[in-house]
């Protein structure tokens, strides 16, 4: 009796706590670890946990899981995210270069001609912080988290969901566990991996990425309290595949982080680890498997999760983040200007004293200040001035104003070229950059030149060059060498020019300088004077569209150029010279490229022989370089570039290519007036060959055959190799 009476008690008790278990509402909490590209998996994890109406009361996480977890917790849904990312240029995001729009063109795109760069102070050169830049990162973070954090009082618990984001401070050399004030910074902090990204500072901290002590940071949501812990680590554990310097610099600083992901692990209720086996680190231009690869792995876990949740409510009480009031803009001031003039940049602020502060307005400010190429950093704080209003106070770090920059370059004709360049930005305090290039090689040339963005308060750059240089060339006749001659060039250069948007530019200028030739004494010489002046103005518009500047995989350049030479400037004869030259890069397919290109050249008048057009080698496959020097051209070309595979990363294929091109060196007029066109009477040639990007610059080899198509082909025929290696550097070439 008494163990009927026994059992019936205990079924009783079971009923009543299985009874509550099922009506109880549950809080889940969520962790994020770091991971690099690997965490892009986060947001396929959430969009399955959305997808199952599983809300969450509280996220932690560090490195790329707070960019993912940040933005969620400030209300932007998986869907939302996910569109960020697949369509974020992930290369040009984490790229060091500045807006063109906001920079003169030759200005920004000084530092991207050589392959070494240092900064120097008083001629004592500096090492730079970082490998890889964040400050457009910083930038696009702020944007959309800004207005969020002002409404929430900049308090992560009044976010929708509350977060806490993970940092380690260098000071202390402690774990910090950050839950108010900007959000992006935190996030900026928190991705800051040593080595390869620059440290967040602030007045008493120097913070750096969270994965350093904690890379799985579970423990955190302890102090939110949820009922239920689901964790993604975002971790490979074949790390063999898709080894890059940075990925060295990773697993190096995530040693101690990675020690304590055992302990994380017996924190959690639910672990979804995502299957890397596919990918690099480095892979941020495979979002959309990598989401792919969280959604699959949280697929996979759903009968775990739901067996945890054991048929409860998961709940989250979502806050309300409400809109308020913009404050007035009391001022405007700088913290950090030590060497730069206020003057000189306070045109470059959009935002006024008087008017509603508007976060928009106020990060383009940000933005503006960066890309005058001043500053390694640029932020900017709102102090209180009063219960309606504040100051902005942007807070900039002046970099190392001198500069020196390395340039190596081969190739088959020149061989190997060298060239330095010394020089002060910024010079007392107006932005204004005095540099001095030596190149040693063909051409061994010396140049000296002043460059800014502005002009006299005027958005226009300008650049003045005073030059001299020492070329050699070679003759060509009917496709046979005849002789090398050189040609030296001393004088001048002025310009100003305006950009029209990021992709669009255009300038005017005038050249005057003087061409002396040393050549041989042969017949075909006795025409051409032993020095001409060539005196006049230019003019130049270009479209550039390329996503790499000198290893394009898409987008197109576009450069219109002339040039008229004026006797009543002191030219030696009147000239006209126009030159078109057009680029376009199209994928087809993810391993498959078309590449076509134009180039015509055209002139009125007697055309100083310094300025003819020079065809052949890399520009035209199939013939020597400089096998064609004339005063018309006409070159079309197309190729095919097939991936076959990649180095170090992604972004970076070693491509096979096809490529043919044709020509014809009449004047357009008689081109245009031909009743017909036979083959026979253009040049054409063919070619394969690879090419690459390599730490140093874009490698190219090319073989080439030209004119198989006349005959007898033993008298027409010709054979090429043309081998580069390098950046182009070189103002003459």
């Amino acid at each position: 009796m008494q163990i009927v009476l026994f059992a019936f008690l205990f079924s009783v008790t079971q009923f009543n706590a299985e009874t509550f278990t099922d009506s109880q509402d549950v809080r889940v909490g969520l962790t994020l670890s770091a991971g690099g590209a690997f965490g892009l998996a986060h947001i396929g994890i959430l969009k399955i946990l959305e997808l199952e109406e599983i809300p969450l009361c509280c996220i932690s996480a560090n490195s790329m899981g707070a960019i993912i977890g940040g933005l969620y917790a400030a209300g932007y849904s998986a869907a939302q995210i996910e569109s960020i990312a697949v369509n974020m240029n992930w290369t040009d995001l984490l790229s060091p270069s500045i807006g063109n729009a906001t920079e003169y063109i030759p200005k920004s795109r000084q530092s991207h001609r050589y392959i070494f760069k240092w900064s120097h102070d008083k001629f004592v050169p500096s090492m730079p912080s970082e490998i890889m830049s964040l400050h457009k990162v910083e930038f696009k973070m702020m944007r959309l988290l800004s207005k969020i954090l002002y409404d929430a009082h900049y308090s992560f618990d009044s976010l929708k969901i509350p977060l806490r984001v993970i940092a380690v401070d260098l000071v202390s050399g402690c774990r910090v566990i950050m839950k108010d004030g900007r959000l992006d910074q935190s996030i900026r902090g928190s991705i800051a991996m040593p080595g390869v990204f620059a440290p967040q500072t602030s007045a008493d901290q120097i913070l750096v990425d969270g994965g350093v002590l904690q890379y799985f940071p579970v423990d955190p949501l302890l102090e939110l309290k949820p009922d239920i812990i689901i964790a993604s680590l975002t971790i490979k554990e074949d790390k063999t595949k898709g080894i890059s310097l940075i990925d060295v610099i990773a697993s190096v600083t995530s040693i101690a982080g990675l020690e304590d992901v055992p302990r994380q692990k017996s924190l959690a209720d639910i672990i979804i680890e995502p299957d890397f086996s596919e990918f690099s680190a480095q892979d941020y231009s495979r979002a959309p498997a990598l989401i792919k690869a969280g959604e699959k792995a949280a697929t996979e876990m759903l009968p775990d999760i739901k067996r945890t949740i054991a048929g409860r409510k998961p709940v989250a009480n979502y806050r309300t983040v409400t809109s308020r009031p913009l404050p007035y803009v009391h001022s405007i001031g700088f913290d950090g200007l030590k060497k730069t003039r206020r003057q000189t940049i306070i045109s470059e602020i959009k935002t006024a004293p008087g008017a509603h502060l508007d976060f928009d307005l106020l990060i383009d400010d940000v933005e503006r200040l960066f890309n005058t190429g001043l500053f390694d950093h640029v932020d900017y704080r709102l102090v209180s001035t009063g219960t309606d209003s504040v100051e902005i106070i942007f807070e900039v770090q002046e970099r190392n104003y001198g500069f020196y920059m390395l340039g190596l370059l081969y190739n088959n004709r020149d061989n190997a070229t060298v060239g330095l360049e010394i020089g002060q930005s910024n010079v007392f305090g107006s932005g204004v950059c005095v540099r001095a290039a030596i190149n040693l090689g063909d051409p061994n040339e010396y140049r000296l030149g002043v460059c800014d963005t502005r002009m006299l308060g005027m958005p226009f750059g300008y650049q003045v060059d005073l030059f001299w240089n020492s070329l050699d060339r070679s003759l060509y006749e009917n496709g046979e060498w005849q002789a090398d001659y050189n040609t030296d060039c001393r004088g001048g250069i002025a310009e100003i020019g305006y950009t029209l948007g990021d992709q669009t530019f255009a300038n005017v200028g005038l050249h005057a300088y003087q061409a002396l030739y040393r050549h041989p004494e042969i017949p075909f010489f006795d025409t051409i004077p032993k020095r001409e002046w060539i005196n006049g103005p230019s003019c130049k518009l270009e479209f550039n569209s390329y996503d790499d500047l000198y290893f394009p995989l898409r987008g197109g350049d576009y450069r219109l150029e002339i040039l008229y030479a004026m006797e009543m400037l002191g030219a030696n004869n009147n000239f006209f010279r126009v030159q078109f030259s057009g680029n376009q890069v199209v994928p087809i397919t993810s391993r498959i490229m078309i590449n076509a290109g134009c180039d015509i050249g055209s002139t009125i008048g007697k055309l100083a022989w310094g300025k003819y057009f020079y065809t052949g080698g890399g520009n035209f496959t199939g013939f020597m370089s400089e096998e064609f020097t004339t005063p018309q051209k006409a070159v079309l070309r197309v190729g095919i570039d097939i991936k076959l595979f990649t180095i170090f990363n992604s972004n970076n294929p070693v491509l096979f290519q096809i490529i043919s091109n044709i020509a014809s060196f009449e004047t357009l007029e008689g081109l245009i007036s031909r009743d017909s066109y036979p083959l026979k009477d253009f040049e054409l040639g063919f070619g394969s060959g690879i090419r690459a990007n390599t730490p140093i610059g874009p490698l190219r080899i090319t073989l080439g055959i030209g004119n198989p198509h006349r005959t007898p082909r033993e008298e027409h025929i010709s054979y090429s190799v043309h081998l580069s290696l390098g950046r182009e550097f070189r103002y003459t070439k």
